[in-house]
């Protein structure tokens, strides 16, 4: 069993083990009752030490919130898994038989391309902030225009896109904008103060400043449509709360939806399920499934992932941009083991 101490010990030698490969990082866990928290290098903006409220682009980790306001609106009867795109896009999808449903979107198996139309030819134009002044319109055009690479339900087809359209339904469902629905559907519920879709005055001088994988200072990139799928800021203490209501689902005020997020849904392949927005996979050495995301934007990195049965949960924020899979997964994957040896 990991005592605190060793939670500790086991998630600064994380961070520790990094270091020298991001300009800043912060590493969190939790077990059960326990926490750890550990930043080393630099924010990059003051200079100081990263710690669990520094804020980062959390990049697609922002699926997994897009998905459970899917899951909110699901629990209250709303909507269904199995709701047509079309029903609130006003657009007709790309494949009549069957059509892409909310549930294809939330599980990457509608067979939509990673990116929307245009999007790629737009980013060699501005690498430094690829999807600067892509607008919902774009987004929704794109959906009319773009040609379903597979029979949705049939492959996993990882789709920012998809994503993308998933936050743009709900929101036109709801009468609102996917910034607003995201914080009445989930991160006001669950107490995210510091999770936003944009930085806030008070919270200027707690951001950090993105990297490029040579450590160099990069703009931040402003997602516009593509939001849902990417565009959250968050800090280790919040994502690590947000972990904790999915392994706790009972205390917080959304529990049904917290649990349905994490139903298999689709199996991608031999190793990885989806479930809504969250990967399913066996860990090797102790053969129990996490739950897991990763995130990436010009000048970030990130991971989320957490084991329901032990109660385990590891976040690791970067300001570069190098992933950070690696380090997550593998304090994981110690966390897990540790709870199952006597």
């Amino acid at each position: 069993m990991t005592s605190c101490g060793d939670l500790a010990d086991l998630v600064r030698r994380a961070a520790e083990a990094q270091a020298n490969r991001h300009e800043g990082l912060v590493v969190a866990a939790l077990r059960g009752e326990r926490s750890a928290v550990h930043g080393t290098g630099s924010t990059g903006g003051t200079g100081s030490t990263p710690d669990g409220d520094t804020l980062f682009q959390i990049g697609s980790v922002t699926k997994v919130f897009t998905t459970l306001a899917l899951a909110a609106a699901v629990t209250r009867r709303e909507l269904t898994i199995d709701t047509p795109v079309d029903d609130l896009l006003g657009m007709p999808s790309p494949t009549a038989d069957p059509p892409i449903t909310l549930g294809h979107l939330a599980a990457h198996s509608s067979g939509l391309p990673r990116l929307p139309p245009g999007v790629l030819l737009r980013g060699l134009r501005q690498r430094s902030d690829p999807y600067r002044g892509f607008g919902p319109d774009d987004l929704v055009t794109g959906y009319s225009r773009a040609r379903s690479r597979a029979r949705p339900g049939r492959r996993f087809r990882y789709s920012n896109f998809g994503v993308a359209l998933l936050g743009e339904a709900l929101a036109r469902h709801a009468g609102t904008s996917w910034d607003r629905l995201v914080a009445a559907e989930v991160t006001g519920p669950l107490g995210l103060r510091d999770t936003v879709p944009h930085v806030r005055p008070d919270q200027q001088d707690r951001r950090a400043t993105g990297h490029s994988a040579r450590r160099r200072p990069v703009p931040d990139w402003d997602l516009g449509a593509v939001a849902p799928a990417g565009g959250l800021w968050s800090s280790a203490h919040d994502v690590l709360l947000f972990l904790g209501a999915h392994l706790e689902p009972e205390d917080s005020e959304v529990p049904d939806a917290l649990r349905l997020v994490q139903q298999p849904r689709f199996r991608a392949n031999r190793w990885m399920q989806l479930c809504l927005g969250w990967m399913l996979t066996p860990l090797r050495r102790s053969g129990r499934s996490v739950l897991w995301h990763n995130g990436g934007t010009g000048g970030f990195s990130s991971f989320a992932g957490f084991q329901p049965e032990t109660g385990a949960g590891v976040v690791v924020l970067s300001n570069t941009a190098r992933s950070v899979d690696r380090a997550g997964m593998g304090l994981l994957e110690e966390l897990v083991h540790g709870a199952a040896t006597p």
